[in-house]
């Protein structure tokens, strides 16, 4: 059986070879920074898997390796999955890439993975839409031998048992935690080596720290954006918080001034819907319009570096806040289909998707904690195939980027935390508080700004009361979805004016616009254009 290897993609981060190992993107070892055709050395001094693991765990970066040993290949993907790789097997070969549609003409589409794709904008487990072509997972090693044998094994994941809990009180932890994250930006630091830092600054805590953190240790070259409506309670502390940080602030407005009227059937963005679907993700036009803008209007440095917040609210516990804790495995599954199985619910979820999440419940002992596994299936999926998939935009533009909130030592602090300082007391958004934007004048929040009636209600009163998660889980798992789907509007003000983005597709599939659906309408539009899927 011979491996045959077909990589395609080279925005923002390119594939570099040396030795039998491609490798993209970069990754920190003992202090030191490897990228690019070093990082492929690296990995190049490896014999064999157990060389391997040996390392994988104190890597820090984002990156992704193919390697080559006698009769054997190996796979391997960061925490993040930040750069997809996938395999399959065809007359014979195993096909190995990062493009689906260059096999894609060999397999036929899986209906149960369209019908989840649908339901939650990507494809659970290392399956994808196509039956017969894999995905490598977040934080997972495959090996592939010359006879055929695909063998899976996760060197990173995110749950945790009672007996590996943090017990340190609560002042040593905070100390801990803002240790963690200046080393975690310290890094960015050396990787950025003094090229712009630009930052899609929200209203919320994630975006801001990492620009407040910038600030505290002297970088000076960076450039927030903020978009959305400009009477927005997001716009209005962006704009605060950067002028605060006296850091350059562009605001972009979504508009049918920024969003082309017949985009969806542009060969330039067919191209990226092809690299950011890849069967396997619903593509992110969240601000794709918006980056368009900043970087056709050259309102941004070409060798600039990226930085969302992805994903420090996840690990601060705010995931787990959203609905009551679960318990048994039973209530796992629940929280799933009340938090992420929510779109496009006019689409019955096939048994077979239930089976498949109800076999990953079963891969952990009982000793195990619940919340983790919960959450360790929302980083391996929705986190690293929904939210990280977003980073696709800055990409194709080619751009670079960075996520420091999802460094390796940062996440395992969080996976060790205890669970009250997730879900009681938030150690995340304390310590930020007290140590970073008090200190630099950026300690402002959303209810402050919030303007409109709606927007007053919705941040000062349908959260602080503590109702919203009690409410929702109640909502979604027993209210019609005829009636969810405009309560849902009324809950989750449309404060980007994502219709400008949607009339166009909209059009396209004759549909009728609910905010809350926006992504789902995004994935169901995906579908009709690969042709795999009769919506």
């Amino acid at each position: 059986m011979a491996f045959r290897l077909k990589l395609s993609h080279n925005y923002g981060y390119t594939w570099n070879y040396h030795n039998d190992v491609y490798a993209k993107g970069y990754a920190f070892l003992d202090g030191e920074l490897y990228q690019g055709k070093s990082l492929a050395k690296l990995f190049s001094e490896f014999k064999d898997i157990n060389e391997i693991e040996k390392v994988l765990p104190k890597l820090k970066g984002l990156f992704a390796v193919i390697m080559y040993r006698d009769d054997v290949v190996y796979l391997v993907e960061d925490i993040t999955r930040t750069f997809p790789i996938f395999y399959a097997f065809n007359e014979g070969d195993v096909i190995i890439t990062d493009d689906t549609f260059y096999p894609k003409n060999h397999f036929e589409p899986d209906k149960d993975s369209c019908a989840e794709f649908l339901r939650c904008l990507y494809v659970t487990g290392p399956y994808t839409l196509l039956e017969g072509v894999y995905q490598v997972q977040a934080g997972e090693i495959v090996r592939i031998t010359s006879d055929g044998g695909v063998y899976r094994e996760f060197y990173h994941e995110y749950v945790v048992k009672k007996d590996e809990i943090k017990t340190e009180p609560y002042n040593e932890l905070a100390k801990e935690f803002y240790e963690t994250i200046n080393r975690a930006v310290d890094r960015l630091i050396a990787f950025a080596d003094g090229d712009t830092i630009v930052i899609p600054l929200s209203g919320g805590y994630d975006s801001r720290a990492i620009a407040a953190l910038l600030k505290k240790n002297g970088y000076e070259d960076v450039i927030c954006y903020t978009y959305g409506r400009p009477d927005s309670t997001e716009v209005n502390t962006a704009r605060d918080v950067a002028r605060a940080l006296g850091y350059e602030w562009l605001y972009v407005e979504i508009s049918d001034d920024i969003v082309p009227p017949n985009y969806p059937n542009e060969k330039w963005f067919l191209e990226f819907y092809k690299y950011a679907f890849n069967h396997a993700s619903t593509i992110h036009l969240q601000d794709f319009f918006v980056f368009k803008h900043l970087h056709e209007s050259n309102l941004i440095p070409k060798d600039s570096i990226v930085v969302p917040g992805h994903s420090g609210d996840f690990l601060g516990g705010s995931h787990l806040r959203k609905l009551p804790l679960p318990k048994t495995r039973e209530d796992i599954w629940k929280r799933a289909l009340a938090m992420h199985y929510v779109l496009n619910e006019h689409i019955k979820l096939p048994v077979s998707i239930e089976k498949k999440f109800r076999d990953y419940l079963s891969r952990y002992p009982e000793d195990v904690l619940a919340y983790s596994i919960d959450d360790n299936w929302n980083m391996k999926n929705r986190q690293a195939k929904f939210i990280i998939n977003s980073n696709r935009t800055y990409e194709f533009f080619g751009y670079k980027h960075a996520v420091p909130l999802w460094d390796l030592e940062l996440v395992e602090f969080f996976r060790r935390l205890p669970l009250e300082y997730k879900y009681d007391r938030i150690l995340y958004n304390e310590v930020l508080e007290r140590e970073v934007f008090k200190p630099l004048g950026v300690l402002i929040t959303q209810a402050e700004k919030a303007e409109g009636l709606r927007e007053k209600f919705y941040h000062r009163v349908f959260h602080s009361w503590g109702i919203y998660k009690s409410l929702r889980y109640l909502a979604e798992l027993h209210l019609p979805y005829w009636i969810k789907r405009p309560l849902r509007d009324l809950v989750w003000p449309d404060e980007n004016n994502m219709y400008s983005v949607a009339r166009p597709i909209l059009n396209e599939l004759k549909r009728k616009y609910y905010f809350s659906e926006f992504h789902g309408i995004v994935a169901e539009w995906c579908l009709k254009v690969s042709r795999i899927w009769g919506v």
